[in-house]
């Protein structure tokens, strides 16, 4: 049994929850049916159960069947991602993932501003030079690789390092939706004016100055969001 027959039926189960053919509270059809359906053998749909079982989407129930469980007792980041991703707009994505910013990376940066290092100063100021120098030659790749790795080093900054492991699994969701604004010059522009102010109110130790600052960019980083995705 080839761990990829069991990532094609993990993800076939996904796809009929998200698509509203296996609701939360819904039976699954049973294992000889949705083996036939998914075009695994009985083994690897039995495997496939389990897998969802242990990331809290599945819940099964001796004697009654195997039942979608509500996407609030779900216990995967990786798989919520994957599911938002499948039943949302980039822009509802890139919106749900701002105020999830907000809520960790303002004050992360407040305590970045307290515990950060020279050499975090010094790679907060490579990133920022990247950017500059990526943007005028409209590498938006670029952009966004020393976008990210601006803010990573603020996170690693904290000196906490579970601000990481929640945000990493994060990083290629975030890296699609960071493409939709650093196309356009203006905003990264306004972005680089927040990330200079970022980075001086690390620099002076100044906490308070540093969630502002943050959290003006999380405000702004919204609003552009919003103006970048009207037309969809």
């Amino acid at each position: 049994m080839g761990r990829d027959l069991v990532g094609q039926a993990t993800e076939g189960i996904l796809d009929r929850i998200a698509d509203g053919r296996f609701a939360a509270g819904q039976a699954l059809p049973g294992e000889v049916e949705l083996a036939a359906e998914l075009d695994v053998s009985r083994l690897t749909m039995r495997e496939a159960v389990k897998v969802l079982r242990e990331r809290g989407v599945l819940n099964v129930i001796q004697g009654r069947g195997t039942y979608v469980a509500d996407q609030s007792q779900w216990t995967d980041l990786a798989t919520l991602i994957s599911m938002t991703l499948r039943s949302s707009s980039e822009r509802e994505v890139g919106l749900k993932l701002v105020e999830l910013r907000r809520m960790i990376e303002v004050g992360a940066c407040g305590l970045a501003a307290r515990n950060h290092s020279d050499s975090d100063i010094s790679e907060l100021a490579r990133y920022v030079a990247e950017m500059d120098a990526a943007g005028e030659v409209d590498d938006v790749a670029a952009v966004v690789n020393a976008d990210l790795g601006f803010h990573r080093t603020i996170l690693k900054a904290s000196l906490n390092p579970f601000i990481l492991a929640i945000m990493t699994p994060l990083e290629a969701t975030l890296r699609q939706s960071r493409f939709i604004t650093a196309s356009c010059r203006e905003v990264r522009d306004r972005a680089q004016i927040h990330h200079r102010e970022i980075m001086r109110a690390i620099k002076s130790g100044d906490e308070q100055a540093a969630k502002d600052a943050m959290r003006s960019h999380m405000t702004q980083t919204r609003l552009d969001l919003t103006e970048q995705t009207l037309d969809e």
